[in-house]
């Protein structure tokens, strides 16, 4: 194939970035400025120079991102052989051919974080400690701090401080043990077993440096240590890394992304070329320069300010809300405007820092009938009776998954309970057996009475029948197992549209399975778990979708959407509260800030609100540092508090302290708007039998009231929505 065919529509750093020759190289690629686009480009250029397809091996971290890489390679090489893989998609196919030099067999099981906590709350209960005072996640979350900084159970034990890390490291060290008994692990396993196989067998590691002569790794800057060190330990064998980041979008240091590796890239690799990709293709000038505005308080940047041919477009709009109520019933109404003005729902995003902020925005847009998808809700992979039939297929291609075993061997009812399996355990435990070859077993143990027994000694011979399913297709595996348990008449139980969802549920992931298997040019139920094992929520969300989609501004990162709203820009919201102890925190919220302003393409909205409800009282919240550093130049200002002088407005003078001209009647000059609870004593009481208007229910009639004040109590009948009970203070009626 001709080079012109892929450097045609490239400018001119994006050539540098994709002609570079061997040895090291450093993209620094700024938000929308044709990243994926550079790598699958420099992919077929090394492969037009007489690379072959399997040297290259390219990291990206979500399988939604290689996917897509995927079909624009092979759309300009055609199919071919290159490794495009998420680090934990690598490595788990990685330790499925050498993993038995670290202790796991090619049917391992990958245990999710519902696996995981299972485990360690059996663990707790083993130990004799409190779950109550030591909640299982978080000890899984120390847990996984520890792994991603390569910390083993003995030196987390010496290191222990305090007694919540002595408790972290009697569990790490069990939980280190039950994984192995298990032959299972965890996503942090995944990495860390690797980097333990190229540590312990040099000649397993050369091997795929002579396999993959160019490493190419996208989201550098969001790497962890472990990470890292498989990249690079792998690319130090012939210095062919390419490495695609922007520090600016660095968002992960909480769960141990280390900013610091891209911007020590040039020491690591010696000679190191850096080719600065800013200009911008998916966002108009006005949302670039806003962004540059806030993103230039942070150190440690490799870019200057991006730039676009889009031209300047909308200036952002700053929304004022008195409460969270109003922001969420104003953010609809720009969504609808936005809609009747040809923006399809599909195109439209609502992001927050935290998922607790959705449920207002919720119901505001089912008050407007506007339909909505949560990214990151419950997923498909996670409902119950898909999480069901995944173990049945993980504890028959992994007989030692005890997680998976205890999961399933009392669903359908088999009359085993709880009891029974703790007396099952009590005395599995000290022959060292698991509770399959304890099931097995079950008839030697004198606790257990005889329904119990014969139960689990017919569970036992049900596991054994299925294994010989495994021969055949994954699909017919799957089949089995509904069948041998009655499965579907299991559900129907459940009756009604309950009953119903949750067969077609079993129906969805037989096709999932049946696409699989379709695509796989070797087709395992190992590969199968494998596959759903790494799925993230961001991987399951539909573009095509016609509803807005909300999610957390982390899962946003990736995404573009011609119109997007954030919401909750206010200190402790974003900066979020718990991380506002260090300027190096901060500067993360800040990134977090700038991933969300640079999602947007031609729209955004940045809404803050006086007030939120927190623990079922009512709060004052302050503007976001943030909102202060956007330049004034790129901002629309729609003031929507009731204490405001001014409606709304194009532009205003001075910054977040105050000095604006939204200020309350009567603040001193200067001070900043902080609303308090005595901003709403003084209420208007509507009479009953008057007609009223509320911001989400409509009309109706005023029926009832108690109390006096802005505690009052009014009962209104409202016409589509019946009766509801409102407090004063909070109801905002207005005469209809």
């Amino acid at each position: 194939m001709s080079s012109d065919h892929f450097l045609a529509d490239l400018n001119e750093p994006q050539r540098e970035a994709v002609l570079y020759g061997d040895g090291p190289l450093l993209i620094v690629a700024g938000a929308g400025s044709g990243k994926t686009r550079v790598i699958t480009r420099r992919i077929a250029s090394l492969i037009d120079r007489g690379v072959q397809p399997w040297e290259i091996l390219a990291i990206t971290f979500t399988n939604k991102a290689a996917g897509e890489m995927k079909e624009r390679v092979s759309a300009l090489v055609g199919e071919g052989q290159v490794m495009l893989a998420t680090f934990h998609g690598f490595c788990a196919r990685v330790l499925r051919v050498d993993g038995e030099a670290v202790g796991l067999s090619r049917d391992y099981s990958i245990y999710d974080t519902n696996d995981q906590v299972a485990m360690v709350r059996d663990i707790c209960q083993e130990k004799g400690i409190d779950s109550q005072s030591f909640r299982p996640r978080s000890l899984l979350w120390a847990i996984s701090r520890l792994k991603n900084d390569a910390i083993e159970p003995e030196e987390a034990e010496a290191g222990a401080m305090s007694s919540f890390d002595r408790v972290v490291s009697r569990v790490y060290a069990r939980y280190a043990e039950a994984m192995a008994s298990a032959n299972a692990a965890d996503f942090d396993d995944l990495l860390l077993k690797v980097v333990e196989l190229f540590e312990k067998q040099p000649d397993v590691l050369d091997k795929y440096r002579r396999r993959y002569r160019h490493v190419l790794v996208d989201e550098y800057q969001d790497t962890n240590l472990i990470q890292y060190r498989i990249a690079r330990s792998i690319a130090e064998g012939h210095g062919n890394m390419c490495a695609t980041g922007d520090p600016d979008q660095s968002i992960y240091r909480w769960r141990g992304a280390r900013v610091q590796n891209i911007l020590d890239f040039e020491q690591d690799f010696s000679g190191a070329h850096i080719v600065r990709l800013e200009q911008n293709y998916r966002s108009t000038n006005h949302i670039l320069g806003a962004a540059t505005g806030v993103i230039q308080h942070n150190s440690g940047r490799l870019l200057g300010e991006l730039w676009s041919e889009l031209g300047d477009g909308e200036k952002l709009t700053v929304l004022s809300c008195d409460d969270e109520e109003g922001e969420a019933d104003a953010v609809v109404r720009l969504i609808e405007e936005a809609r009747a003005e040809g923006l399809s729902l599909g195109e439209i995003a609502i992001f927050y820092r935290t998922n607790a902020l959705s449920r207002g925005l919720e119901r505001a847009l089912r008050l407007h009938n506007v339909s909505y998808e949560i990214v990151g809700a419950v997923e498909f992979y996670e409902r119950k009776e898909v999480k069901d039939l995944l173990a049945y297929l993980k504890v028959l291609a992994n007989p030692k998954d005890a997680v998976s075993f205890l999961r399933v061997v009392n669903t359908p009812s088999r009359g085993i309970g709880k009891t029974s399996l703790e007396r099952l355990r009590a005395w599995a435990l000290p022959q060292g057996l698991g509770p399959r070859e304890a099931a097995r077993r079950a008839a030697e143990v004198p606790t257990l009475s005889k329904r119990p027994k014969n139960a689990l000694l017919a569970f036992s011979a049900l596991l054994d029948e299925l294994e010989r399913s495994l021969e055949g297709l994954p699909g017919d595996t799957l089949r089995a197992v509904i069948e041998a348990t009655n499965f579907e008449a299991y559900l129907r139980d459940f009756g009604g549209a309950e009953g119903a969802d949750r067969l077609e549920n079993v129906g969805e992931l037989e096709a999932a399975l049946l696409a699989y298997q379709q695509a796989a040019s070797e087709p395992t139920i190992a590969g199968f778990l494998e596959e759903t094992a790494l799925v993230s929520d961001v991987d399951q969300y539909d573009a095509s979708a016609e509803r807005v989609t909300m999610m957390t501004l982390h899962a946003a990162k990736g995404l573009e959407f011609p119109m997007v709203c954030m919401v909750g820009v206010e200190e402790g919201l974003l900066p979020h509260q718990r991380s506002m102890e260090s300027e190096e925190d901060v500067q993360e919220e800040r990134r977090l800030c700038y991933v969300g302003i640079t999602r947007a393409q031609r729209r955004l909205v940045l809404s803050h609100a006086g007030r939120r409800a927190l623990h079922g009282q009512w709060a004052p919240s302050m503007p976001s540092r943030f909102l202060e550093e956007l330049p004034e130049v790129h901002l629309q200002r729609d003031d929507r508090r009731s204490g405001s002088r001014r409606e709304s407005s194009s532009g205003w003078s001075g910054g977040w302290s105050g000095r604006e001209s939204g200020a309350a009647v009567g603040d001193e000059e200067g001070a900043a708007y902080s609303p308090s609870a005595d901003d709403f004593l003084d209420v208007d009481i509507p009479r009953v039998r008057q007609r009223v208007r509320h911001t989400h229910f409509g009309q109706g009639v005023v029926i009832a009231v108690s109390g006096v004040g802005s505690k009052a109590r009014i009962t209104v009948k409202f016409d589509r929505f019946g009766e509801k009970q409102l407090m004063a203070e909070y109801a905002r009626l207005e005469p209809a």
